[in-house]
């Protein structure tokens, strides 16, 4: 595995074992944070990912418009 592929596959959200690849996949499909909890259950437990999710939109979202 390359240190990008070990990157994307890191667990961002503990509760529901949700990795940041399926989160960047969701924002590129325009998903918001609504929508990716929905289809993850990623924010429903503790919290702790939902900076971290929101940081991923933010991130990712500008390059899924423009495609």
């Amino acid at each position: 595995m390359t240190e990008i592929d070990e990157e994307e596959s890191e667990i961002i959200c503990d509760c529901t074992g949700t990795t940041k690849e399926k989160v960047i996949s969701l924002v590129k499909q325009k998903a918001d944070l609504d929508k990716i909890s929905s289809a993850t259950g990623a924010t429903t437990g503790c919290g702790s990912c939902d900076v971290d999710i929101v940081n991923l939109i933010e991130e990712h979202g500008d390059s899924a418009q423009s495609d």
